[in-house]
């Protein structure tokens, strides 16, 4: 049995395939569905910020702002926000 062509992506990487198969399972969403948001939603650093400058909020590094603490719930909101505006 043959498939058609298909586009594919092949990473050899443990934790981005278990990341990816335990979001589908718990969003209920197809794994090329999770990966395809995520790579919507990544925003890369801007080449002027070093990446020591960025701290850790839970699963993510953000930027901070001049100082001010971020919650996760800012970062989230921020996040949102940046995949609402891309759809």
């Amino acid at each position: 049995m043959s498939r058609p062509d298909a586009p594919q992506l092949n990473i050899r990487s443990s934790f981005a395939r278990e990341r990816a198969s335990e979001l589908a399972r718990s969003t209920g969403l197809t794994t090329t569905q999770v990966v395809e948001d995520a790579l919507r939603a990544y925003l890369p650093p801007s080449r002027g910020t070093p990446h020591s400058k960025l701290v850790r909020k839970g699963a993510l590094l953000v930027r901070p702002r001049r100082g001010r603490e971020i919650s996760l719930d800012d970062a989230n909101a921020a996040l949102d926000e940046t995949r609402s505006e891309q759809r």
